[in-house]
């Protein structure tokens, strides 16, 4: 009898401290990675940067593609809309800031990044530095990268107006979520 029941007690015991229900479904859509390969980045600057330093709303979107997860197989793109502020002035940086990132996987998912930093340059941009706090990847860290295509004379041409540089174009190289 002794040999059946400690086994039993053991099963029991480790049974307790498996997630059931709603709390299993959380820690599978916690942690984990993603990289995407290619991708785009419209962003707007209100007001527009000019060659007086001074602080921007951004807003950017765009697309994510190529992507691959060992944990997500299905996800192979999605969506992104980043909004912050920043301080910038031409020739650049344009815009130094943080902000809020959330994206859209194509399955309908989402990740939410409270607190990114973005850098748009002449040449680059990049948004990072920031953890996922809901939905997949939470508690991994997010990065996008790229380089502007936007022609740098068009930039220039933008900041020397009243108006400022208030468009910039990017396409996205690099995009990770994951223990970078």
């Amino acid at each position: 009898m002794r040999r059946l029941l400690v086994p039993a007690v053991i099963a029991a015991a480790g049974a307790a401290l498996l997630p059931a229900g709603p709390a299993g479904a959380r820690v599978a859509a916690e942690g984990g990675s993603i990289t995407c390969q290619g991708g785009s980045l419209s962003a707007d600057f209100k007001p527009g940067v000019t060659f007086r330093r001074g602080t921007t709303q951004i807003q950017a979107r765009g697309d994510l593609n190529g992507c691959s997860s060992p944990e997500y197989p299905k996800i192979t793109s999605g969506t992104f809309r980043f909004v912050g502020s920043g301080t910038g002035a031409c020739p650049g940086p344009f815009a130094i800031g943080y902000g809020k990132l959330q994206i859209t996987w194509n399955d309908g998912s989402t990740s939410l990044l409270p607190q990114m930093s973005m850098l748009a340059e002449a040449f680059t941009v990049s948004v990072d530095r920031g953890a996922v706090s809901e939905g997949l990847f939470k508690g991994q860290t997010g990065r996008l990268s790229g380089r502007a295509t936007t022609a740098p004379i068009d930039m220039g041409s933008q900041c020397i107006t009243s108006e400022g540089l208030t468009r910039y174009e990017a396409e996205l190289d690099s995009v990770a979520i994951g223990s970078i």
